[in-house]
């Protein structure tokens, strides 16, 4: 019988900065350099136009490889009304010597991190699925 390795990846509270708004997505620099996230802008709790400059804090984790993804459902991150950290899937789109791209299930961004943000237990490929947690975004106050 073949071991199933688990590892817990907890949601944390996360900041970043918005880099650029245009055409619906919006790029975020993960604090401390760690990434960039695009999200459309339905991802981010505001009525008005997010713009470069705007700090942003949300949920996030480690991202984990999985060979049976699950149906994730992103019912309820769409209808936060306060932050709160959702557990969805996503396939590996591009790996390199130091960093790997995920495409949110759903079509709701992208997210580039460095590899060290990757649990796995398999060499990382693209197409891999991925699970992580993650919420929709606040603007944060001054």
């Amino acid at each position: 019988m073949e071991a199933v390795e688990k590892y817990m990846i907890n949601p944390t509270l996360m900041m970043g900065t918005v880099k650029s708004n245009e055409d619906n997505q919006v790029i975020i620099n993960l604090r401390g350099r760690l990434g960039l996230i695009t999200v459309p802008e339905k991802m981010i709790q505001t009525s008005e136009k997010v713009e470069a400059g705007t700090k942003l804090a949300f949920y996030f984790s480690y991202i984990q490889t999985v060979s049976r993804p699950l149906d994730y459902d992103d019912t309820e991150l769409m209808q936060q009304q306060e932050l709160f950290p959702c557990l969805l899937g996503g396939k590996i789109i591009h790996v390199d010597d130091t960093a790997v791209r995920v495409a949110i299930n759903q079509e709701l961004g992208t997210i580039y991190v460095p590899r060290r943000w990757m649990f796995t237990s398999v060499k990382l490929t693209e197409g891999l699925a991925v699970e992580f947690y993650f919420s929709k975004m606040t603007i944060q106050k001054k």
